[in-house]
C-alpha cells in the first residue's frame, strides 16, 4: 500500500509541481502588469467563483467515496446517472444566483464598473471550471493519475498563455485572464468526457434516487464544511476590500497565493494520492491495515511539509522580492503565518480519515463551521485596524483552532498512532535549518537572486543531513526508496534501449 502510495503521488506530482510552478510565474507578470488595485478585483471574483465551485464540490466528494463500491457491487451507472443529473441542477441553480446577486449589488452601486464586468465573465467561468472538476474527480477516483495529470497541466499553462496573449496582444485588461482560463477549458473539455467514459440512461431507475440520497447525506455536511473552509481561506479578502480597500487586497493575495502554490500543493498532492487507495484499504482490507496506512502518510506529511514552511519563511523577503512587483513586496511578511496555517489544513486533513470511513461527516462539518465563525468574528474585528497582517494571523488561528477540533472529536471513531518521534525529529532538524538559511538568504550578498538560490541549496543540504543524523526516516524505508529508485533506473534504460 506505501509502495502505491509512492507511484501514485510520483504521477500526480506533474499535476501539483506543473500548476505551481506556472503560479509562480503568472504571480511576477500579473503584478507587473497590473496595478494592486486590479490584482485585488480579479482575486475577488476568483474567490466568489472559489465558493460556489465548493457547492458544486459535494459532487466530488461523493465520487471519491462512492466509485469503489458502486464498482463493486456493479452500480456504476447509476452513479453516473447521479452525478450528472445533480451536476446539472447545482449549475443552473447557483449560475442563477450568481448572475442575480451581480445585478443587484451593482444596482445598489456595491459594485464598481470593472468588478462587476470581471463578475459577469465569472459565470462561464464557473460552469465550465464546475464541469472540469467533476469529470476529473472520475478519473481521480479510478486512479487515472497520468490522464488526471495531463488535464490539469493543460489547464494550468494553456490559461496562462491564452490569459497573457488576450492582454498583451489583443490589449485585453485583467479580464483577459478570466478568457484565458474559459478558453483553456473549453478547449479540453470534449476530450476528457471522452477518457472518463461516463454511460447514463435517461429512465428513471429507484437505485439512482436511491443512492443520490446517500450521496447527499454524505456530502452535504461537507459542503457546509467547505464553505466554512472557504470563510477560512478566502472571506479575508473581501473583509479587506471592505474596509483597507482592493489595494491591500491586492498586496495580500500576492503573497498569500506564494505561500498557496508551495506548501498547499504539497497538501494536496498527498490528497491526491492518499485518498482513493485510503478508501480502498479500508473497504477491503479493514481498520487495522486503515490504520497503519494514516500513521505512514502523517509521517511523511511531515518530514516533507514542516521544512517547506520553515523554509519558505526564512527565504520570504528574497521570494517576495523576486516574484513580485515593488508594490507588493511588504506582504513578505504574511508568508510566515500563512505557510504554517496551510500546514495545519494540511495535517487535520489525516483526522479526517476516521470520519469517511464511518461517513460521519457531520462532525467534519461542526468542526469547520466552527473554526471558519472564529475566522470570521477574528477577521472583523482585528481587519480593520491592522489590515492584511491581521488577516494572515486569523487565518493561522483559525487553521490551528481546526487542527484541535478535528484531533478531539475523530477520536471517538478512529484512534491511531500519530508519529510523535518523526515530528519532534523533523521540527529539530528544519528549526536547525532555518537558522543557518536565514542569514544566507537575507543577506550573504547583495544579489538577491545568488542570495535565494545558496539559501534554497544550502537548506535542502542541511535538513538532509539532519535526517540522517536523527535517523529520521528509518533503515527500512531508505532501502525501499532505494529498491524503488533501482526499478525506476531499470524501466528508464529498457526504454532507452528498446
Amino acid at each position: 500500500m506505501i509502495k502505491a502510495l509512492f507511484k501514485d503521488m510520483a504521477k500526480y506530482i506533474p499535476a501539483q509541481i506543473v500548476p505551481g510552478i506556472v503560479g509562480f510565474i503568472s504571480i511576477p507578470i500579473i503584478t507587473r502588469l497590473f496595478l494592486p488595485d486590479d490584482y485585488g478585483n480579479y482575486v475577488l471574483v476568483i474567490a466568489t467563483i472559489s465558493v460556489l465551485s465548493t457547492i458544486v464540490g459535494w459532487l466530488s466528494m461523493s465520487i471519491i467515496r462512492f466509485y469503489s463500491a458502486c464498482k463493486r457491487d456493479g452500480q456504476l451507472l447509476e452513479l453516473y446517472n447521479a452525478i450528472v443529473r445533480c451536476l446539472f441542477i447545482s449549475i443552473c441553480t447557483l449560475s442563477l444566483v450568481f448572475f442575480s446577486f451581480s445585478i443587484v449589488f451593482n444596482i445598489r452601486n456595491q459594485l464598481g464598473n470593472q468588478l462587476y464586468h470581471l463578475m459577469l465573465i465569472g459565470i462561464p467561468f464557473f460552469i465550465l471550471t464546475s464541469a472540469f472538476g467533476v469529470l476529473l474527480s472520475f478519473l481521480w477516483a479510478k486512479r487515472q493519475a497520468n490522464w488526471y495529470s495531463g488535464f490539469s497541466i493543460w489547464k494550468s499553462i494553456a490559461a496562462l498563455i491564452i490569459g497573457i496573449t488576450l492582454i498583451t496582444k489583443f490589449h485585453f485588461g485583467v479580464e483577459g485572464l478570466l478568457w484565458g482560463s474559459i478558453l483553456s477549458i473549453g478547449i479540453a473539455l470534449p476530450l476528457l468526457l471522452k477518457i472518463t467514459r461516463i454511460k447514463i440512461s435517461i429512465r428513471n431507475n429507484t437505485n439512482t434516487a436511491k443512492l443520490t440520497k446517500e450521496m447527499a447525506k454524505y456530502s452535504f455536511p461537507l459542503v457546509a464544511g467547505n464553505l466554512a473552509a472557504w470563510i477560512l481561506s478566502l472571506s479575508d479578502r473581501y473583509i479587506l476590500e471592505l474596509y483597507r480597500g482592493a489595494h491591500e487586497v491586492g498586496i495580500y493575495s500576492a503573497s498569500y497565493n506564494i505561500s498557496a502554490h508551495s506548501i498547499m500543493l504539497l497538501a494536496s498532492l498527498f490528497m491526491l494520492a492518499s485518498s482513493p487507495i485510503m478508501i480502498n484499504i479500508w473497504e477491503n482490507k479493514g481498520e487495522g491495515k486503515s490504520k497503519e496506512f494514516v500513521n505512514k502518510l502523517t509521517r511523511y506529511y511531515l518530514i516533507i511539509c514542516i521544512p517547506a514552511v520553515v523554509g519558505l519563511s526564512a527565504l520570504a523577503k528574497p521570494v517576495i522580492d523576486i516574484l513580485t512587483g515593488e508594490e507588493y513586496l511588504m506582504g513578505y511578511q504574511v508568508i510566515p503565518f500563512v505557510t504554517l496555517g496551510a500546514l495545519f489544513l494540511g495535517l487535520q486533513q489525516r483526522f479526517q480519515a476516521g470520519f469517511l470511513f464511518y461517513k460521519k461527516t457531520g462532525f467534519i462539518a461542526f468542526s469547520i463551521v466552527t473554526s471558519g465563525l472564529l475566522n470570521l468574528g477574528l477577521n472583523f474585528l482585528l481587519i480593520p485596524k491592522y489590515g492584511y497582517m491581521a488577516a494572515a494571523l486569523t487565518t493561522l488561528v483559525s487553521y490551528a483552532f481546526l487542527l484541535f477540533l478535528m484531533i478531539i472529536t475523530s477520536r471517538r471513531f478512529f484512534v491511531w498512532e500519530f508519529p510523535f518521534k518523526t515530528l519532534v525529529k523533523v521540527s529539530l532538524a528544519s528549526a536547525i535549518m532555518g537558522g543557518i538559511v536565514y542569514p544566507i538568504g537575507n543577506n550573504l550578498t547583495s544579489s538577491v537572486p545568488i542570495n535565494l538560490i545558496l539559501g534554497i541549496f544550502v537548506g535542502v543540504v542541511v535538513y538532509i543531513v539532519m535526517l540522517i543524523v536523527l535517523q529520521e526516516p528509518n533503515k527500512q524505508e531508505i532501502q525501499t526508496l532505494q529498491t524503488m529508485r533501482a526499478k525506476v533506473s531499470v524501466k528508464s534504460r529498457s526504454k532507452k534501449y528498446h
